[in-house]
């Protein structure tokens, strides 16, 4: 007899509130922040142009390289993500009539400060008719009959990720999103150590200042995107990895920060990795959880039938090493 065991993970997808710094529509999203002088972008690749990464990589190869090939360079077109936005879209924000937290209209242009400002902060300069284009491309992609066309759209939204400038400039103060607002024309890094206040200025085009944010070092730092819900909100009412992360390991003594697991200090370069990993890296998943099994070949009795059974009795003990539950994202 043949005995197949199966294990299935049910992963949920969290559709998070709407932070309460910002309105959900899509003619207001964006005005707590962008400057007065500044006038918004209406193309994909205008978006993709501003404070570009790749600068960046032209003096820090190996930080650069690392991301590149990190899902935050991707987070605006991989697969998951665009399903997954494609089923919030139709399923969501279209589904029926309401309001949001603030008293707008929810509708498909929602998304936009609802999801895609963490996934590309400069999301925040587009203009209403390039949101609009975006949400088309998104939909394209996921659902497209021809292939053509769903290749053309992922290849335009793959201009647009979360980049350098999104990291040390438009998060990198609290609040810094849609209040307390960073200085556009600035550069943060995390410590006075590893600040250059003379070097953005003379190499990064519009870039005239570098200044130190101990708030990069947090890990309320990653929880503006991590978790998503304002402070005011009780972690039961949104639950998420950052509330795991507190609940599970910080309130039970954990020391460590999402840092210290996720951005440890690569010895070759003597600064944080900015690879970025979790699940989708095989060794640090794994290193996440030990699993041990213990098997028994015996068999059980059917009184019924007067018949025994072959049977295989498992024992597996999952000991997690992570500092927030598993699986989750």
């Amino acid at each position: 007899m043949r005995l197949i065991f199966t294990f299935v993970l049910l992963i949920s997808v969290a559709l998070i509130p709407l932070t309460t710094h910002a309105s959900s529509s899509g003619q207001r999203a964006h005005v707590p922040t962008v400057p007065e002088n500044m006038e918004l972008l209406s193309s994909i690749d205008e978006i993709a142009a501003l404070y570009n990464s790749e600068q960046c990589g032209e003096c820090h190869e190996e930080i650069y390289e690392q991301w590149k090939h990190s899902g935050k360079s991707r987070s605006f077109s991989s697969e998951r993500v665009l399903q997954a936005w494609r089923t919030f879209i139709k399923q969501g924000l279209e589904r029926e009539p309401r309001t949001d937290w603030d008293g707008s209209e929810i509708n498909r242009m929602s998304i936009k400060s609802h999801c895609l400002w963490c996934h590309e902060p400069r999301i925040k300069y587009a203009t209403d008719d390039l949101i609009v284009e975006i949400i088309d491309n998104i939909i394209t992609a996921a659902d497209d009959p021809d292939q053509a066309k769903r290749d053309a759209s992922v290849k335009q939204l793959s201009k647009l990720n979360l980049g350098c400038y999104g990291c040390h400039n438009m998060f990198a103060l609290k609040d810094g999103y849609w209040g307390n607002t960073p200085k556009v024309d600035a550069i943060y890094g995390p410590g006075k150590n590893e600040v250059d206040p003379e070097n953005h200025n003379e190499n990064v085009e519009g870039i005239n200042q570098t200044l130190t944010s101990t708030y990069l070092t947090e890990s309320k730092y990653c929880a503006r995107c991590h978790h998503g819900c304002p402070e005011s909100i009780p972690f039961w009412q949104c639950q998420s990895i950052y509330t795991s992360y507190i609940e599970r390991y910080v309130d039970k003594g954990g020391d460590k920060r999402c840092q210290d697991c996720h951005m440890p200090i690569d010895p070759e370069i003597e600064m944080a990795s900015h690879s970025f990993p979790g699940v989708h890296d095989k060794k640090f998943f794994g290193d996440a959880m030990d699993i041990n099994i213990e098997a028994e070949i015996t068999h059980t009795i059917n009184n019924y039938e007067n018949e025994l059974t072959p049977t295989l009795w498992l024992n597996v003990i999952l000991t997690s090493n992570s500092g927030h539950g598993l699986p989750n994202g």
